[in-house]
């Protein structure tokens, strides 16, 4: 009945904005989106060029460049739709090392772009300029001209395949989180389920900065939040409050991310918390390896089935802000019989810096809201759909 309430109220208010008009079109930059085909991160929808051509783009909080694949393109048979070709945009232009009109210049000497990522996934082509269109809450679409991003022409290794390129979210200069008015979020909710079509993503004024705060500092290109603790249920965990502190060396620290899938944390705490899920689920379970990630806690069942009831596992960041996990967050269902933890020790990262990620599931069910003037990032617990306008 309170969710019943909740989305009346919040289409009765959209309803009125759109009778007042104070829902302007050409100021709300919205994007659906979906989990990649392995559900290892999530894609938004955007198109580039006239006429514009649809393109899912993997949301990256961790780099600025937006880059696309395009024709012709090497190693590019994974991809979901149409590539852009820019021959074909009128609104395209390269980015030269002299100036050139594209349509009507003999010679270009492009500027190279290239990028690699923790995977060892690359890209690279020339960097050019085209519109980027997004869609609007009432259906429409605004349009972002002159945007500069990469056309990928040759792909290497690429562990996600199904998308046809990157956006990144950091607030880099380049980024189109901070040339849209600087702030943004996203809208996840139930990754498991294939038929949730509520998943968004929303840039500039529009951008849902609600719920509870908590400020982030930028290091490296990387959004880093202050996380104070961990309970399960109504116990704290016993952690120091330096064990999440990004060091002087510049080591450490916590990262809120949407390219990790799954959340590690420093390993002395994942001890701590894997032995209290083991004590909570007893002899219950019989434990199981993964055999390429043997670190991963792992246990014969079913989450629908034997997890009801598990106690919800809460992140405490600083200013009061939370992270709740339920066990559809916490555990995620590998296979019909088998279910692991969605946390991991950082040591099996072989990270230098070794900080600890907030990945993507625990962001489920959850709108994440970041001010890039101010700084802070906003957690609110709501179901997407509330968020639609639909």
């Amino acid at each position: 009945m309170e969710l019943d309430i909740q989305h009346s109220a919040a289409r009765f208010a959209y309803i009125q904005a759109r009778i007042e008009g104070s829902l302007v079109s050409n100021n709300e930059y919205k994007a659906r989106v979906s989990p990649s085909l392995t559900g290892r991160t999530i894609m938004a929808n955007i198109s580039i060029g006239q006429p514009p051509i649809p393109q899912l783009v993997v949301m990256d909080t961790g780099s600025d460049i937006l880059w696309v694949m395009c024709t012709p393109c090497t190693n590019c048979d994974n991809h979901l739709g149409l590539l852009f070709d820019p021959s074909m945009s009128s609104t395209f232009s390269p980015l030269c090392k002299t100036p050139c009109d594209f349509k009507g210049c003999s010679r270009c000497d492009p500027i190279p772009f290239t990028v690699t990522y923790a995977d060892n996934s690359t890209a690279s082509g020339m960097f050019g300029r085209d519109t980027v269109v997004f869609e609007t809450t009432d259906e429409g679409t605004s349009r972002i001209p002159d945007v500069l991003f990469g056309c990928g022409h040759n792909i290497g290794q690429d562990t996600d395949p199904g998308h046809n390129g990157i956006l990144g979210l950091n607030n880099g200069p380049d980024s189109l989180a901070t040339k849209i008015g600087q702030k943004f979020s996203y809208c996840i909710g139930d990754l498991a389920d294939p038929y949730y079509n509520y998943h968004q993503l929303i840039l500039g004024e529009g951008a849902d900065l609600e719920g509870y705060s908590t400020p982030f500092e930028v290091h490296n290109g990387f959004y880093y939040v202050t996380m104070e603790g961990i309970s399960v249920g109504e116990k704290r965990l016993d952690i120091a409050p330096e064990t999440f502190e990004m060091k002087k060396n510049r080591t450490g620290g916590v990262i809120i991310d949407t390219g990790s899938t799954i959340t590690f944390l420093v390993d002395s705490v994942h001890r701590l918390l894997s032995k209290e899920v083991r004590n909570l689920l007893g002899w219950s379970f019989r434990q199981t390896t993964i055999e390429k990630s043997p670190w991963m806690q792992c246990f014969y069942g079913s989450i629908s089935r034997d997890l009801v009831g598990f106690p919800v596992v809460t992140f405490h960041f600083a200013d009061g802000a939370d992270l709740a996990l339920d066990s559809g967050s916490f555990f995620n269902q590998l296979n019909d019989n088998v279910f692991c933890m969605t946390v991991g020790p950082v040591s099996s990262l072989n990270l230098k810096s070794k900080p600890s990620l907030i990945g993507l599931l625990a962001q489920q069910s959850y709108s994440v809201g970041y001010d890039l003037v101010n700084q802070f990032v906003y957690f609110q617990r709501i179901d997407c759909e509330l968020l639609s306008g639909g």
